[in-house]
């Protein structure tokens, strides 16, 4: 049992974490938090901090509140979208969603894009929680060619659950139904599909006392198959971060997360989903909190690639290593970044076109000062899972201005999109940019938020 004490340093108050987490913001000065890891005293902190640190979910309402038609989005002063994830059917056509926060309140939107696509695009509103209530952190993927199925997080005070919906790509929006078994608070929903069109959505969890990964799985037509299954196989009360999904590329789902057990260090595992085998260790290098998320893709059958953000040289960088799944080995660990400075790198994402061909992409703080307001970077990988030339700049603006939180989607023809928030307090819209692999860059930088009305 771990009883060590955790510093959690706010260096920008509790305005700038409950941003970071989709939360109401309020100014704040710079103050420490200690949190205990013994799971005693995390199991009464949580329900204190939940809502501050991990921007949890609530339950939904037994009305369907949210049971309203595709259209446009009002604009409001102090709108912000941010936490924007992404998918892809491998065929040309994209899905965003975002968090979405007014005066109103927060909620979650989306929008479907075809390869290319710069303008036009059709907001939808996703979720129109009650008052009270804030939707954030969603998680995407395809049903079929046309249809996604979007998960997030519901915050109200008592209930917390991850929730879901059906969108079509006509607008037509399906009912709000929860995902987790609503037995206890879940967060940071990661979503993936399996080659058979099983679906499979996995969450941080508390029902046991400490932070767990559960999963629940879904046939094509988002019918639950079975209940809720815990994934970390651990008898001990070590603490899981927010768990990633593989981009399936016809293969099995691939899951994988922050862990701390066995000696308090964080460290990375990963689970193929449905398999009786253990846990698989990934690296065990970096030493920072759950905060620190991993990202994987698979090159085929057998062999994934992972990418996070890594400490082994007492400041962030990205790393990457090659994994043959059917031992479990592991090539060596393998710096991404290709900066010479100590500048922080960090959310380091990755997809592919099913083929073995990558693309890691990741916030890049070389160009600044003090870590803040920083760029997107890449990194392009062969079919054999080594780096394809030097790390390339994706924002074509060098002001400096926040860039945060990228995602990416790679379809089969080796067209994928980048996209990340970008702005000021107040006024964070999404931008994206296209590609064609390996580095062709198709046009300028453009937004996926500012054009609604």
């Amino acid at each position: 049992m771990l009883n060590k004490w955790t510093t959690l340093k706010i260096t920008r108050g509790w305005g700038q974490m409950q941003r970071q987490n989709g939360i109401r913001a309020r100014s704040a000065h710079k103050r420490y938090i200690s949190v205990m890891r013994n799971p005693v005293h995390m199991a009464l902190l949580l329900p204190l901090l939940g809502a501050t640190l991990f921007a949890q979910s609530g339950l939904p309402s037994t009305r369907n509140d949210d049971a309203a038609a595709a259209g446009h989005v009002q604009r409001d002063s102090t709108r912000n979208t941010w936490h924007a994830t992404l998918t892809g059917n491998g065929a040309g056509l994209w899905f965003s969603a975002w968090q979405v926060r007014t005066s109103g309140g927060a909620a979650i939107e989306g929008a479907f894009l075809s390869g290319g696509q710069r303008s036009g695009l059709q907001t939808v509103r996703i979720s129109d929680p009650q008052q009270g209530v804030e939707d954030a952190r969603p998680a995407t993927v395809f049903l079929d060619d046309s249809t996604v199925f979007v998960v997030w997080q519901r915050d109200s005070v008592g209930r917390n659950a991850i929730i879901g919906r059906v969108l079509r790509r006509d607008g037509t929006l399906g009912t709000v139904f929860p995902v987790s078994d609503g037995s206890a608070p879940g967060m940071m929903p990661a979503a993936g599909r399996g080659s058979a069109g099983d679906i499979v959505v996995a969450w941080q969890d508390y029902r046991n006392g400490d932070v767990d990964i559960y999963a629940q799985r879904f046939d094509s037509r988002v019918a639950a198959l079975g209940e809720n299954v815990r994934i970390n196989d651990d008898a001990s009360h070590a603490l899981q971060g927010a768990p990633h999904i593989a981009a399936d590329n016809g293969k099995r789902i691939l899951l994988m997360w922050p862990d701390n057990r066995t000696d308090g260090a964080w460290k990375f595992y990963c689970q193929a989903f449905g398999t009786a085998a253990e846990n698989v260790l990934i690296d065990s290098a970096q030493r920072k909190a759950m905060t620190t998320l991993i990202s994987g893709v698979w090159l085929n059958e057998d062999s994934a690639l992972f990418t996070w953000k890594d400490y082994r040289e007492d400041h962030s960088n990205i790393y990457y290593r090659r994994a043959d799944l059917r031992d479990a080995s592991f090539a060596p660990a393998v710096r991404i970044n290709d900066d010479t400075g100590d500048r922080w790198q960090r959310l380091a994402v990755t997809d592919g076109d099913g083929r073995g061909h990558t693309v890691v992409c990741w916030e890049d703080y070389r160009n600044t000062e003090i870590n803040q307001r920083g760029d997107i970077y890449l990194q392009v990988f062969a079919r054999d899972g080594s780096p394809s030339g030097r790390n390339i700049k994706v924002n074509d603006r060098d002001d400096r201005i926040a860039r945060k939180m990228p995602a990416i989607s790679m379809d089969g023809a080796g067209g994928y999109l980048v996209i990340w928030h970008q702005g000021e307090e107040g006024f964070y819209n999404i931008m994206g940019q296209w590609f064609r692999y390996p580095d062709h860059r198709d046009g300028a930088n453009f937004c996926l938020t500012c054009g609604e009305e």
